[in-house]
């Protein structure tokens, strides 16, 4: 491979890892945000019990919260696995 096609494959690389972290960082900044300006404008609504049950709204959020980000930290794996391990190897393998 010559320097200007591993170069080319290089950039790829860096342009399709940026667009993944973008989107991910934007969706995990925009969970823990909502997060912390509901409690920090409204912390009552965090207080409300669900009817009929022991669990406040604040205790359901935060957890749904910690699952969203389990979520993202798969889809980051599935995605660095499915397009930029295979741009590595091309790299390495130049």
């Amino acid at each position: 491979m010559t320097e200007n096609k591993t170069e080319l494959l290089y950039n790829q690389l860096s342009k399709t890892r940026s667009q993944i972290i973008t989107s991910l960082l934007f969706i995990t900044i925009l969970g823990y945000f909502g997060f912390i300006g509901v409690i920090a404008f409204n912390p009552s609504f965090f207080g409300q019990m669900f009817q009929g049950l022991n669990i406040s709204i604040g205790i359901l959020l935060g957890f749904l919260l910690i699952l969203l980000i389990f979520f993202v930290t798969l889809v980051y794996v599935y995605l660095a696995n499915k397009k930029l391990q295979p741009l590595i190897e091309k790299i390495k393998n130049d």
